[in-house]
């Protein structure tokens, strides 16, 4: 086995253009910064279909996106197993979004096709619905940086117990 061949995929999604849907780019350029050793880091920009072309051969895959999940207040940030049971329900808004298939859609995808990863997490800033050209909120900056800690330690020391606190 090639022990330099990145086992951890972070891929990052967002609009740099829409205030707070910046945030995952945001935290894919800090990660950069960091060079974690066994992890690849990708900003998808607004197009997550591209999601399934870096997928095979990953461990994990850890999402970071900002989220509108009705319920949740803005600025807080997600750390959760994409598939728990306990995951808020997001709203894909397809009137705001280039995004084309969802992450949501493209894990789905990836799940029946095979290629996707025993471990997925969602490391996300909830949000409210945002506009292109919209200013950042006061939290935008907080939750990067927090993120890029949250994302560091899923990177490094792997998914958490199911009976680990799911929400940061």
């Amino acid at each position: 086995m090639d022990k330099q061949r990145p086992r951890t995929l972070v891929a990052t999604c967002g609009n740099v253009m829409a205030s707070d849907d910046a945030f995952g780019p945001m935290v894919a350029r800090e990660l950069r910064s960091h060079a974690l050793p066994s992890v690849e880091v990708i900003d998808l920009d607004i197009r997550p279909a591209a999601l399934l072309d870096y997928l095979p051969g990953k461990d994990g895959l850890i999402l970071v996106d900002a989220v509108h999940a009705p319920g949740l207040e803005p600025g807080r940030v997600l750390d959760i197993d994409w598939f728990s049971p306990d995951r808020p329900g997001l709203v894909n808004d397809d009137t705001m979004s280039t995004h084309g298939l969802s992450l949501a859609m493209q894990l789905n995808l990836a799940r029946s096709l095979d290629l996707l990863p025993p471990h997925v997490r969602l490391i996300a800033l909830s949000i409210e619905p945002t506009r292109v050209g919209q200013t950042a909120s006061e939290h935008l900056a907080a939750a990067v940086g927090k993120a890029v800690d949250l994302v560091t330690k899923r990177a490094t020391y792997g998914s958490a117990p199911a009976a680990e606190q799911q929400h940061a």
